[in-house]
């Protein structure tokens, strides 16, 4: 962040300049100087007597003012390197562009910081009358967003925003190219019984992230700068490098944290915001019994179903039905051992199976398969088991260092905490809502003034979906209390990857870009259909899982 100190004292009929100072990543400063004609120097001082004499005044003001673009652009001119680039669209429109990095360090508490590369493109608008560049706030933490500038389908859907004004997609520190240096991996082997109980679950992730810190460590990589307000002052900097006065801000999920923070210490320099899917700044850490609503909504939908409800009424009395026979006896699923490519057996007891759930409870894509999954586990079938077990089995072999410290650094306030351990002395999913968190990965703590509540002129688009259990509605209404200049679309039948992409739901960000009222905009997708617990599906509600 550039912060620029000037003092100015009044001595009588004269101005005395007392300093400067400006700081970004290293410091640059000048103090004990004195006002001199319109220069600068250590020995004198002028008095301002004459209309004439007023001129340096001014002239001291335009240097005051204009110090903090001429000091940027001279510091930055090292650190930012870009290069024309053009692009390809699906429907075949070319689109032009800047491919670039800014340098910027690794920790900025840090003197002896290494350099990180952030990576980004700026997608060129032929407006005549460009608005504010919209700025691209991927989710994760972890996911970069320089690739949908390569990839012709994602680019097309940017471009009703090129006509707009530019846009800029941002590679998060830790993500992109700079993804290899955060990732670390653990060889030594999964337990066979780790999907078993939650404790086995954390005696393996101990020693895995014990094993992962000290690499990191060892190839020197400085975890502690992975905070969101060190990548919110990696976005400013670039919009800085980029001479750009003010953007607008488009976040989705881990993005409207970021966007939240940019806005509490940059707001000054932010046109409008839309933020998808929302985690609030003290949101980081969920609530337990937001995963067992979500799951009662879910029963609920199901028993609303003419035709799952006539083979499986009761959701809730079958779930806990498996979970039983799981805690009795764990299932044993066959997968692939990533490391040896040979087949090997995992065990999954109910804490395995609520893992399983925990991390798509909130995917309308794989909502429609959860009754089919635990009916033909209550039959003793576990091939749908064995389809998410394969697909998150690799997870559990490393992690992000990046992903872990951010969101470990955001944490959560006392309270919080304190409701979260109420929770979940009722919650049936506690032990998985919060995965990780509070296992001992070491980060440091951005403490309760950053998890404070925003409060912010800034125009505002929030977007929810009905059935998002990661950011639920609630939480854009907390948020949206600071915000008095705001709107909240709720997604009807949208799961947490699928707010955005709903067409209505795009010409609505349009619009509110555009500066238009959109308050009485209502967007919804068709109620779930879910697969039927036996049979063949019909192919237009087919999974992946019955598929295999």
């Amino acid at each position: 962040m550039w912060g620029l100190y000037v003092r100015i004292a009044l001595e009588g009929p004269r101005i005395r300049f007392e300093g400067l100072q400006m700081v970004s990543g290293g410091s640059y400063s000048a103090s004990g100087y004195f006002l001199q004609g319109a220069s600068v120097s250590r020995l004198g001082c002028r008095k301002f007597k004459t209309p004439h004499d007023m001129k340096y005044l001014i002239a001291l003001v335009f240097v005051v003012f204009c110090a903090p673009s001429v000091l940027a652009q001279t510091d930055f001119a090292d650190r930012l390197h870009m290069e024309e680039k053009s692009f390809r669209a699906s429907n075949g429109t070319k689109v032009l562009g800047l491919s670039g990095t800014l340098a910027v360090p690794e920790n900025r508490n840090n003197p002896g910081s290494e350099t990180l590369q952030i990576g980004f493109v700026r997608l060129k608008s032929k407006a005549e009358n460009p608005q504010a560049p919209l700025v691209y706030l991927a989710g994760g933490p972890g996911v970069a967003s320089t690739w949908h500038a390569e990839e012709p389908r994602s680019l097309k859907r940017w471009l009703p925003y090129l006509e707009l004004g530019d846009v800029i997609l941002v590679d998060q520190r830790g993500t992109g190219a700079g993804q290899p240096r955060v990732l670390s991996y653990y060889l030594e082997g999964l337990p066979e019984d780790v999907l078993v109980s939650a404790d086995r679950m954390q005696e393996y992730y101990t020693r895995l992230m014990a094993h992962t810190q000290q690499d990191f460590a060892e190839r020197g990589v400085d975890l502690a700068g992975y905070t969101t307000v060190q990548n919110a002052q990696d976005i400013d900097e670039l919009r800085q490098a980029l001479g750009i006065e003010k953007v607008s801000l488009y976040g989705f999920s881990y993005g409207t944290h970021l966007g939240q923070a940019y806005m509490k210490y940059y707001g000054d320099h932010v046109e409008n915001a839309v933020l998808i899917g929302v985690e609030g700044l003290n949101h980081t850490v969920k609530l337990p019994m937001s995963m067992d609503l979500q799951f009662q909504k879910l029963a609920q939908l199901v028993a609303a179903d003419p035709e799952v409800s006539q083979q499986e009424p009761d959701l809730m009395a079958l779930y806990r039905r498996v979970a039983a026979k799981l805690d009795a006896t764990p299932a044993e699923v066959e997968v692939t051992n990533p490391l040896t490519e040979e087949p090997m057996v995992v065990k999954v007891g109910s804490y395995g199976l609520n893992l399983m759930m925990r991390f798509d409870v909130g995917d309308a894509s794989d909502l429609p398969v959860f009754p089919r999954l635990l009916y033909t586990m209550d039959q003793g079938d576990y091939s749908v088991l064995t389809w998410f077990v394969r697909k998150r089995i690799t997870s559990f072999y490393g992690v992000s260092g990046m992903s872990m410290t951010m969101d470990e650094a955001s944490g959560a306030t006392p309270s919080r905490w304190q409701q979260i351990a109420e929770q979940s002395e009722t919650s049936a999913f506690a032990e998985v809502t919060n995965f990780g968190a509070g296992w001992g990965w070491e980060a440091p703590d951005l403490g309760d003034e950053f998890r404070a509540p925003l409060v912010s002129p800034v125009r505002t688009l929030f977007m929810s979906g009905t059935l998002d259990f990661n950011t639920p509605p609630y939480q854009a209404e907390e948020v949206r209390w600071g915000m008095a200049n705001s709107y909240h679309i709720v997604v009807g039948h949208a799961g947490h990857e699928q707010i955005m992409y709903h067409p209505e739901a795009q010409k609505a960000i349009i619009r509110f870009l555009k500066g238009e009222d959109v308050s009485e905009v209502t967007v919804s997708y068709p109620p779930l259909e879910f697969i039927p617990v036996t049979g063949k599906p019909k192919l237009r509600n087919s999974h992946p899982s019955v598929d295999d």
